[in-house]
């Protein structure tokens, strides 16, 4: 299942922070895919942290690069 799917999908049940990056997810998909979890967490304005905990959300497993 496509990622921004998931998130649509899910979206009601997040937390403000995830909503947060969700609305950045969903509003520059393109761009966002092209980013590492820290500029993606700068740009959204959220912590590095909420960015790998969010993507745990939807499905993705923790890697370490």
């Amino acid at each position: 299942m496509n990622c921004l799917i998931r998130i649509r999908q899910r979206y009601a049940g997040f937390a403000q922070s995830d909503k947060k990056l969700a609305d950045f997810l969903l509003s520059q998909p393109d761009h966002a895919r092209h980013l590492s979890s820290q500029q993606l967490a700068s740009e959204a304005g959220v912590s590095q942290s909420s960015v790998v905990k969010f993507a745990q959300k939807i499905g993705f497993k923790a890697s370490r690069h």
